[in-house]
């Protein structure tokens, strides 16, 4: 796995961002304070985990707005007086972890570093989502719809009944989306589509 030694931290709250900052510093990590989310997407490079304050929907905020952008970046939310059901919730929206003493270096640090494997896996899907979400924006509106219909199982020609056009304009589509996306087969255009949950 790659070694995260960057650590963008997203919080409004001057005073908390100062010394979460201070201690991640200290325990050598290069630091990216940003106060908004806005601020850290136009901004953002590869490489950083983020730390995000679970308040406020800023985790969904984040999410929804680094799939707009077809961007991943290995995620930890965190908040003082976490729940078992807000932890769950934030682990299967993709969080890698999640920190409910602040600013504990020491957890920050075993979040990143633990379970490789598996952390492994989840920056690999992570990765593999943010990329198949950038191919299929290329994409036209109709050219998607087929997309969704085959991943569905769909054969052409009840693409076109679903669509109002004939099978044949069906393939013109599935051959112009495959060219788009620059994949070998339709196979690969499935996979594609599964990766970005179209």
């Amino acid at each position: 796995m790659e070694n995260y030694r960057t650590v963008a931290i997203i919080e409004s709250n001057y005073q908390k961002r100062a010394k979460i900052t201070n201690a991640l510093f200290a325990g050598g990590y290069h630091v990216e304070p940003y106060e908004e989310i806005d601020e850290f997407i136009s901004e953002s490079r590869a490489g950083y985990v983020v730390l995000i304050s679970d308040e406020e929907g800023n985790l969904d905020r984040l999410l929804t707005m680094m799939n707009r952008k077809a961007m991943w970046f290995p995620i930890i939310p965190y908040a003082e007086n976490a729940t078992l059901q807000t932890i769950v919730a934030a682990m299967l929206k993709g969080a890698i972890g999640y920190i409910d003493q602040l600013p504990d270096l020491e957890n920050v640090t075993d979040v990143i570093n633990s379970n490789q494997t598996e952390r492994r896996k989840l920056i690999e899907n992570g990765r593999m989502r943010a990329e198949a979400r950038s191919k299929l924006v290329l994409l036209t509106k109709r050219e998607r719809e087929v997309l969704k219909y085959m991943s569905e199982g769909m054969s052409n020609k009840i693409i076109g009944v679903k669509l109002g056009i004939s099978p044949r304009t069906v393939e013109i589509h599935r051959a112009n989306m495959i060219s788009k996306l620059e994949t070998d087969s339709t196979n690969e255009a499935l996979r594609l589509a599964a990766y970005a949950d179209i």
